[in-house]
């Protein structure tokens, strides 16, 4: 059993701490930690490896490259007649669903919210 407050991918390879709210610090990059082949330490004190951070560099902000990917999205439904990507209306369905339940978690004064 594994009890974090801070929610972790973790698979039989790989562990990743990670962060439902990131805000970019930089304009031009991102970065984010992942540990490979750690186990526990010791009593289970901590892990056996620190995390490695990787750093992504971009040429352009967060919101410029999203405002090009859809861009060319819609460039190619156009010009080359390919059909919508299918995987957005989920993804989109999916984000607003977590974004209601936790309004109405903080309306409810922070009381669990099942879906």
């Amino acid at each position: 059993m594994l009890i974090t407050i801070k929610p972790w991918l973790l698979s039989t390879v790989l562990s990743s701490p990670t962060s439902p709210w990131t805000i970019p610090y930089e304009e031009n990059s991102a970065s984010f930690k992942f540990n490979r082949g750690a186990r526990f330490a010791e009593l289970h004190i901590g892990w056996s490896r620190k995390p490695e951070e990787v750093e992504v560099a971009t040429e352009l902000p967060q919101e410029a490259l999203m405002i090009a990917e859809f861009a060319r999205l819609v460039r190619d439904m156009r010009d080359y007649k390919r059909p919508p990507e299918t995987k957005w209306p989920e993804i989109s369905r999916k984000t607003q669903v977590l974004v209601d339940a936790v309004k109405r978690s903080i309306e409810m004064n922070f009381e669990p919210v099942y879906l």
